[in-house]
């Protein structure tokens, strides 16, 4: 049974102080007064909404966002999947930046290799461990997951919880992902075991499973916090005699620990470490600490938590009032202000061009619009003649292959058609075709591309074996 990765273990727990006769009643309401709620103007492509969201600024006056462990995380949601920053076990130092690509192909004695030569030429004992970990960027959704911690806000204080909580889950266990199960069985964007959510008082079934709802979802989460997971936390902490407030950080990422690990984990890590205080350094004791199932998994745990937070925060806050969900309109609406010389002009377009990009692959935006508006950028680039940043045929091929890596093929397809239709005689924008139409399982449109990529450049070897390998299935 799987014990560490969702809160099924709570429910065990539950039961467990059920027939102990120590099941403790819903913990007081926090005081709403001392939790940061923001709003803001959200911009999409074709709307504008307002939302809330939580803002900690302990993380920054208690110094939380310097610590190496969060530092370390919030380079891995930035990081996209085909690179890996190799790191120390014990306190998440980045020792250097690798290709996954190139990771995969070695063989794992040159693993043990790369590794040992690191070890040297940092100075780093046999002793310790050393993590590759890919970039999760295609994960860590925040733009996506925007109105189900708006909504979620909403109903923990409705159900007198700290909201604090909704917006931390939500960041790390699923984001932006409404219906999406664990290996364990846990779903939707809290990540509920079909028995928590039940005793919580949600609807699981065959037919209907409630822990896809967000509001039902959010009701189940915040029940389950305010039942089991902070009076459990409040009472190992009152049994250790540490003094504490509910609003504090550092207590609120021992009740993230316990919602993830199982209150029965989390309480003997703290017998094991016997603090003497609760603060920044119990919890980076806490990241150190193994006991039972709480092992590497849960000691990040609050490190995503920290980590998201930070992240998000940067995205919530880059203006005032308004959170421009599209990064190329941020840029454009900016280009009106600039007073710039022609070349340094081009070069912001051309940043613009590459933001409404960077857009479409992320699925903020529809091929319509990314057309739109580069279309809007390449009339200005021309009126700065012959500052003009040149896109031509192999750019947008490039782009296409970005579409293909992030699996968008019909925008793939439509950037490749595009270039066709505006570089007909380019070899290389037929093999593009080619590996978009095999990617989508059309074969003989993609034997006709490779075919027309190959005639007009012979030597192209991978057209070449691309008909091959088509030709003998």
């Amino acid at each position: 049974m799987k014990t560490i990765n969702k809160p099924y273990r709570f429910f065990l727990q539950a039961s467990l102080l059920l027939v102990q006769g120590f099941y403790f009643s819903a913990s007081a309401q926090p005081d709403f007064n001392k939790i940061s709620v923001v709003e803001k103007y959200i911009v999409g492509y074709n709307d504008v909404t307002k939302m809330k969201f939580i803002n900690d600024p302990v993380l920054y006056s208690e110094g939380w966002h310097t610590l190496p462990q969060p530092k370390f995380w919030q380079q891995i949601m930035r990081l996209t999947p085909d690179s890996a920053i190799v790191s120390l076990a014990t306190n998440r130092q980045m020792l250097d930046r690798i290709s996954m690509k190139e990771w995969n192909k070695l063989s794992e004695v040159q693993h043990a290799l790369y590794k040992d030569s690191i070890r040297k030429i940092k100075n780093i004992p046999d002793s310790l461990t050393i993590y590759i970990t890919a970039g999760k960027k295609d994960f860590y959704e925040f733009k996506k997951v925007m109105p189900t911690i708006n909504r979620s806000i909403n109903v923990f204080k409705q159900n007198g919880v700290d909201p604090w909580y909704a917006q931390a889950i939500l960041l790390i266990e699923s984001p932006g992902k409404m219906n999406t199960k664990s290996t364990v069985g846990a779903n939707g964007p809290f990540q509920l075991m079909k028995p928590v959510a039940r005793n919580m008082g949600l609807v699981v079934n065959g037919k209907v499973d409630e822990r896809i709802d967000i509001e039902k979802s959010a009701l189940g989460a915040s029940r389950l916090l305010s039942r089991i997971c902070i009076p459990y936390v409040r009472k190992m902490l009152d049994t250790a005699h540490l003094p504490y407030n509910e609003t504090d950080l550092w207590f609120r990422l021992l009740v993230l620990h316990a919602y993830h690990a199982g209150a029965g984990n989390v309480a003997g890590v703290i017998r094991k470490i016997n603090p003497c205080e609760g603060g920044v350094q119990l919890i980076q004791t806490v990241w150190q600490t193994s006991y039972g199932g709480f092992k590497n998994a849960s000691q990040n745990y609050s490190q995503l938590a920290l980590a998201a937070f930070c992240n998000f925060d940067e995205m919530v806050m880059q203006q005032n009032d308004s959170v421009y969900l599209i990064e190329g309109d941020r840029m454009l609406n900016a280009y009106a202000t600039c007073n710039y010389a022609p070349y340094d002009r081009c070069s912001y377009l051309g940043n613009c061009i590459s933001g409404y990009e960077a857009d479409l692959v992320d699925g903020i935006i529809p091929f319509d619009y990314f057309i739109t508006k580069t279309n809007i950028i390449q009339r200005e680039l021309s009126g700065l003649a012959p500052f003009q940043t040149p896109y031509g045929d192999e750019y947008y091929n490039t782009f296409g292959y970005k579409l293909l890596k992030a699996k968008k093929t019909e925008d793939a397809q439509k950037i490749f058609k595009l270039n066709e239709t505006n570089y007909p005689d380019s070899w290389s924008v037929y093999h593009g075709l080619g590996e978009t139409y095999r990617l989508m399982g059309q074969k003989e449109l993609a034997l006709v591309n490779y075919k027309k990529s190959l005639k007009l450049n012979p030597k192209n070897e991978d057209s070449m074996k691309a008909i091959t390998r088509l030709s003998q299935k």
